[in-house]
């Protein structure tokens, strides 16, 4: 910060002395205007001259009162925007939620099933088993252990156990999950099994059957699986083919099995149920 110099310091002093004079002249009565005038003009010139140097300091004492309003308002608007930022989360919820449902009512109708909404309430392993999930209906929404999981586009898995108010859903990714598989186009049967984040995996019952990468894998014929059969297992994209001539398919599941949400349990028995189950009209 640039240092007032000697003369400027003199100066200053004497102004104000100058000043101080001619307001109490003016209190006395004096007619001293034109004096006066040219002295305020003096000081003028002064507080120009310093103002470079001392006017910053002097805005920031002047500006002190004002901080703790800012950081009030900031605060208020900080509110605001968390606010906001809720509602349009919950409303892309709502619009995530209000799509599912439509899926799972459409695939109950067009294959006259009973589906009953289940939100999945947690992730992860759980009774000896890798990949699963805990949804929020059980025994007192008539869900039974084995029953099929389908988000509606395709096949979740299975219900593993059954609680009062919760259920365990096996998911079809698990190693130790294995389901009936029939390709959609040639019609041939396999085995396919899960195979962890590599999705699943198939082998063909018939060695003269030709996997093509692309085919669309479904759930078996009523009879050759003990889940609901037609629902869509995944697409086929890799195809392996040993030196005895057995194929091999690796497959990507229809429901991703890593970002489940709302899902439904097709009802093996009974409709009668705490919550509204989604019933086809087919």
């Amino acid at each position: 910060m640039r240092r007032l110099t000697r003369r400027q310091r003199i100066g200053a002093v004497l102004l104000t002395a100058l000043a101080l004079l001619f307001i109490s002249l003016d209190f006395a009565g004096g007619s001293l205007g034109g004096a006066r005038s040219g002295a305020t003009g003096a000081l003028g010139s002064l507080y120009r001259g310093t103002d470079t140097v001392l006017g910053p300091a002097r805005r920031f004492i002047t500006g002190i009162p004002d901080v703790g309003r800012n950081r009030t308002e900031i605060a208020q608007l900080q509110r605001q925007n968390e606010a906001l930022r809720k509602q349009l989360a919950d409303s892309a919820a709502d619009a995530a939620t209000e799509r599912q449902l439509k899926s799972l009512q459409l695939q109950a109708d067009s294959a006259d099933l009973t589906l009953m909404p289940a939100r999945v309430i947690a992730t992860g392993p759980g009774a000896g088993f890798q990949w699963t999930v805990t949804v929020d209906v059980g025994s007192r929404e008539k869900v039974l252990a084995g029953q099929t999981v389908t988000d509606g586009v395709g096949l979740v898995g299975r219900v593993l156990n059954v609680y009062p108010t919760t259920s365990v859903v096996l998911l079809a990714s698990d190693p130790r999950f294995s389901v009936g598989a029939r390709d959609a186009r040639s019609g041939a049967l396999s085995l396919a099994t899960g195979a962890g984040a590599a999705g699943l995996t198939a082998g063909s019952l018939d060695d003269d059957t030709q996997v093509r990468v692309g085919d669309q894998l479904v759930t078996g014929p009523a009879g050759q699986t003990t889940f609901v059969s037609g629902l869509a297992i995944g697409v086929v994209t890799k195809v392996h083919t040993s030196a005895d001539g057995n194929a091999s398919t690796q497959i990507r599941p229809s429901a991703n099995q890593t970002s489940l949400n709302l899902v439904g349990i097709i009802l093996q028995q009974g409709r009668n149920s705490a919550r509204p189950a989604i019933t086809g009209t087919g």
